[in-house]
């Protein structure tokens, strides 16, 4: 009775370890299972964003072709003066710090190139020749004319964008003219070491004025390209 016991229990120990093979394995004959957890691990990283410049609609959408049109002139035999305003509702300077500059930024006006001049299918005039006043050509290279433009961007109007940073510790630039070869860009805005590390911000309503010589020919085409730029410092 006894002998028969063993062999009976022998026969369910190789049962069991069978099944149990089978249970791990997936069957004879499938693939094998492997015990892991069921939890897996998402990740996301966040990187800082690139300080920029730029002219925007009141809804923050970049202006493809920004323009600003000075106050119209009529001829004269005297030299003169007209301005405009650059900024404006439907097309601000618009600066954006996305935690890219933590020492303060600066943001710059000039031309696109320093021997640009207001030009037209005609006759054409300066932007950056001090002599007379601004009305008369000098020694500055590149060009026979003269004119002169002043930036003052003093009077503009400095707002929170749409992160509502505040505009401590950001300044409005001084009037300036522009001199070739002296002073060849102009400080529109500085944001210092300790203004807001992430935010954004519109300036509206920066003065423009330019010098225009005696006799300046009639013409409805002078145009310049300016060029708006930012630093980090």
């Amino acid at each position: 009775m006894h002998k028969f016991n063993r062999k009976l229990l022998g026969k369910l120990n190789i049962v069991l370890a069978l099944t149990l093979a089978v249970v791990m394995t997936g069957g004879l004959g499938g693939a094998t299972y492997v015990l892991a957890s069921s939890t897996s691990n998402f990740t996301q990283t966040i990187s800082a964003g690139t300080l920029a410049v730029d002219i925007v609609d009141g809804s923050y959408v970049t202006v493809g072709s920004p323009t600003m049109a000075m106050s119209a002139a009529i001829f004269s035999f005297s030299c003169q003066t007209k301005t405009g305003s650059f900024g404006t509702a439907s097309e601000q300077i618009y600066v954006s710090n996305p935690d890219a500059a933590d020492n303060g930024w600066t943001v710059s006006l000039a031309a696109a190139a320093t021997t640009d001049i207001w030009d037209s299918a005609g006759t054409d005039f300066d932007f950056n020749d001090s002599s007379g006043s601004g009305c008369t050509d000098g020694a500055d290279a590149g060009d026979t004319v003269g004119g002169q433009m002043t930036v003052d961007a003093s009077v503009a109007t400095l707002a929170a964008g749409s992160s509502g940073a505040a505009t401590t510790n950001i300044t409005k630039g001084s009037s300036a003219p522009f001199v070739e070869g002296t002073t060849d860009t102009i400080t529109i805005l500085t944001g210092a070491a300790g203004s807001a590390d992430i935010g954004d911000w519109t300036l509206q309503g920066v003065s423009v004025s330019q010098k225009i010589p005696a006799e300046q020919p009639a013409a409805s085409d002078y145009d310049i390209n300016m060029v708006l730029s930012i630093t980090a410092s």
